[in-house]
């Protein structure tokens, strides 16, 4: 503050002796300079201006046709985008500014005066700032001048004021509903969010926005997102997926009230989520796919000798769905060329090399024509409202024209099982995650095809529109600030310089969905989101550039070296190694914990068969500063093509990872057992019970007694610790049957002394018996998912490590990959036996 220091404000001189004079130069200029206002300039207009002392000529007139003839001038008037927007007076401290005082009074005539015509007024007095709305003549909100100046002007009140005197008046209405609809919450409620309980049976399918509306190689199941979603924010709040994929974390969070971020390094991701997200007249989307449709049932080609024919003047040229997207070709070149997709090469293993050999001729020229269509009736014309309504429309029409590509491609065949004939089929590119060639393809028709993906995307927009009034397109359209910066276009081939930030303009749709490198998410501010749930690409899994070549071309989507170099997969074209792998993953989570809010969460879904993976993670998570909170196993729907084929070594299921970004994480360094002679105690305990399987109360008190006279802390026991029982029976639990001690179901060791490989075996052990008691299979995903959160402290195992140990204890029946305990004999029993 400078010259002015605040602790003045108790001081009854302070309130007696402060002028006017002084609070418009040590209180109001330095506020309005910090909130971004210049002087009027009218050759050079700037979004936030102000004028001094603004003369008005005209007396107000109130409702009874009573004029005031003003003798005096507002100090200053706010304009936003040439508009005025606040007239704002300045008083001194002993001087009233609550609502009907007599300065109270007086701003608001100079509000209304015809000259400002003001949406609102506000006065500053030293000690308070009140901000009031003109048309209801209501206080919106009594600011203490101390807050609001404090730590130079970071912090939470001047936020929100800097959001009522810049923001246009129509996007303010939005922001003034809704925050009015939500006070938000304190940070101790957010810290003492409890996980959620796993979902038993994930309703996947159930959402028509999602199944037969966004065909990508993996999703999670919306249920579960939504679950995590109420759990850990408020209403209003922002959610962000770096890895956005098939769009639901960020669809789900605007379905209930809260603002979502999608980001991805793949245009396919893009593309899908905007085209399912942006809101059209449905009946006029229908009717034009269907006058499309009988367009097209007159150009099409009757046979593969006239599509050769249609093929022979087509050609390739930029041709992107809109300017967001990339370049477009002009009316003439779409008039007079047949357009099709650019010949790209595909990835090694695919078994032909480019992009346009995955199609028939007559497929080819079928859907060349189709696309020709769908642009030729959505050319943006006319007013900005009219452009927006027929880029909406293809939008729409290609979302479904995507989805048709999936089964009109060589790829897709419809299996035979036993003479019964499912119709569903399968696509080569999602089934064996290869471009891999149909022996017998099943050639579909193209226009039905269509017509069924236009009604799947109906459904799935109907939902959308569905939703409660505070739902999706609320949130949808409602202005961000201070969250991302400005830049156009959704590519991040489009962005140059993205250091501008707070922008007056209207954050909307457009960018809330956006291209981003999660290993570097420069679009998005510092401390700006309340919640992160992700589900990124894992190893050599799903290589989703390579695997999405086919749709990106259609829709003529670059993708070009550096954004699979930014690409977090191993292998790949690239064949990028596990330490590249991890290198991109660890630098994702760095930029997760730096735009992460304060006393917030981040929900990490791991699904990968190398539990070593989740250690480097959880690990270099705590090392960025994350407090680790736990793990939940959870079942995401249908089970893939892969668990299908590996039964014993794929993971069907997943891990949710949960941290915490709290100020004051919990140290890093392994802890340290020093004199605690508590810890020693339950330490060997632990180590007993892990070596032989369980332990009585007789054998751990031996057991401790020896170990206290080896290491000294015999005498030290004897003082503590006359009976160890309450010790014991509060931190083990006791199997009755046979009074031996185990450790308590979910509870990792707390010693890092005890071998790894005893460790793993006491858990695998405790497992199986757990399956055999419940009765129920136990699969090799299953006991991954189960042990590797209880393996925390230390080094986690390896995959290998736990197939030896495995072996040593158990058979896997090699037709459904179920693990069972050995009998004494060594051979597998009838059931779980040990």
């Amino acid at each position: 503050m400078g010259e002015f220091e605040f602790s003045q404000f108790n001081n009854q001189s302070f309130i007696t002796d402060f002028k006017e004079d002084f609070v418009r130069e040590l209180l109001i200029a330095p506020l309005l300079k910090a909130l971004g206002f210049h002087l009027r300039d009218k050759e050079n207009p700037k979004a936030l201006e102000m004028t001094l002392s603004q003369k008005i000529t005209s007396p107000t007139i109130l409702g009874s046709n009573e004029k005031i003839t003003l003798t005096r001038f507002p100090d200053y008037v706010l304009y936003v985008d040439s508009k005025p927007h606040c007239v704002l007076d300045a008083k001194a401290p002993k001087v009233k500014i609550d609502p009907k005082s007599k300065a109270e009074r007086q701003a608001f005539y100079y509000a209304i005066n015809p000259e400002i015509k003001a949406p609102f007024y506000a006065l500053c007095n030293g000690i308070s700032f009140t901000l009031f709305q003109t048309s209801t003549q209501t206080l919106l909100k009594n600011f203490s001048c101390e807050e609001l100046f404090a730590h130079n002007f970071e912090n939470e009140h001047f936020t929100l004021l800097k959001q009522y005197l810049s923001t246009p008046l129509e996007s303010l209405k939005q922001t003034l509903t809704q925050d009015a609809k939500m006070p938000k919450k304190p940070d101790s409620w957010y810290l003492s969010r409890e996980l959620p309980r796993a979902i038993l049976k994930p309703q996947k399918r159930a959402k028509a926005r999602y199944f037969g509306c966004t065909a990508y190689f993996t999703r999670q199941s919306w249920d579960i997102v939504t679950q995590n979603i109420k759990n850990f924010t408020d209403k209003g709040d922002v959610v962000l997926d770096p890895f956005g994929g098939s769009g639901v974390t960020a669809i789900e969070a605007m379905m209930h009230g809260r603002l979502g971020i999608h980001t991805d390094l793949n245009p396919l991701s893009i593309f899908m989520t905007k085209a399912l997200s942006v809101q059209v007249d449905l009946s006029a989307l229908y009717d034009l796919s269907e006058e499309i449709l009988k367009e097209f049932a007159n150009l099409k080609p009757k046979n593969e000798k006239e599509a050769k024919a249609l093929l022979k003047g087509a050609k390739y040229y930029p041709n992107a769905l809109d300017s967001e997207f990339g370049k477009v070709a002009t009316q003439k070149e779409q008039d007079s060329t047949l357009w099709i997709p650019k010949d790209a090469l595909l990835p090694k293993g695919s078994d032909v090399d480019c992009v346009l050999q995955l199609f028939s001729k007559r497929q080819l020229a079928e859907l060349a024509i189709l696309r020709k269509l769908i642009f030729k009736h959505t050319t943006p014309s006319g007013s900005k409202e009219a452009r927006i309504h027929k880029r909406n429309l293809r939008y729409s029409l290609m979302l479904a024209f995507y989805n048709m590509l999936t089964v009109c491609n060589l790829t897709y065949h419809i299996s035979k099982h036993k003479g019964l004939t499912n119709k569903a089929g399968d696509s080569g590119i999602f089934r064996y995650y290869r471009h891999r060639i149909a022996k017998n393809p099943t050639f579909v028709d193209i226009a039905e095809s269509f017509r069924g993906k236009i009604n799947r995307v109906l459904k799935g927009k109907r939902e959308l529109e569905s939703a409660p009034s505070d739902g999706f397109y609320q949130s949808y359209f409602y202005p961000l600030k201070r969250v991302i910066k400005d830049f156009s276009g959704a590519m991040i081939s489009q962005r140059e310089d993205i250091e501008k930030i707070d922008s007056i303009l209207d954050k909307t749709n457009g960018e809330k969905i956006f291209q981003a490198d999660a290993t570097n998410l420069k679009e998005i501010e510092s401390l700006s989101i309340d919640f992160i749930y992700t589900d990124p690409p894992y190893g050599a899994k799903i290589p989703y550039l390579d695997l999405s070549t086919m749709w990106n071309v259609w829709l003529d989507l670059s993708v070009d070296l550096t954004l699979k170099e930014k690409e977090c997969i191993e292998k790949g074209s690239l064949e990028k190694s596990r330490e590249e792998y991890h290198a991109l993953m660890i630098a994702s989570l760095k930029e997760m914990y730096r735009v992460l809010k304060w006393n917030r969460w981040l929900a990490f879904v791991f699904q990968h068969q190398d539990p070593q993976l989740w250690q480097i993670l959880v690990e270099e998570a705590q090392k960025i500063g994350f407090e680790y909170v736990g793990s939940i196993r959870q079942k995401n729907g249908q089970t893939t093509f892969k668990k299908r084929q590996f039964k014993a070594f794929v993971l069907s299921g997943q891990l949710i990872i949960y941290f915490k970004k709290v100020q004051n994480p919990k140290t890093l360094a392994k802890e340290s057992l020093g004199g605690d002679i508590t810890a020693l105690v339950l330490n060997h305990a632990e180590a007993l019970i892990a070596r032989d399987d369980g332990a009585t109360m007789e054998e751990i008190h031996a057991e401790i007694t020896i170990k206290g006279l080896e290491l000294g802390f015999l005498h030290e026991l004897g003082e503590d610790y006359t009976d160890l029982r309450p010790l014991i029976n509060s931190n083990f639990d006791l199997d009755e049957t046979n009074g031996k001690y185990h450790i308590k179901k979910g509870q990792k060791f707390k010693s890092h002394a005890i071998p790894l490989e005893l460790r793993t075996k006491y858990f695998l052990l405790s497992y199986l018996r757990g399956a055999k008691r419940q009765n129920k299979k136990a699969y090799f995903d299953d006991i991954c998912l189960e042990i590797i959160p209880l393996l925390k402290n230390g080094v986690s195992p390896s995959e290998a490590l736990i197939k030896e140990v495995l072996d040593q204890i158990a058979i896997a029946n090699k037709d459904t990959g179920e693990w069972r305990l050995k009998d004494k004999k060594g051979t597998q029993g009838s059931l779980f036996d040990s």
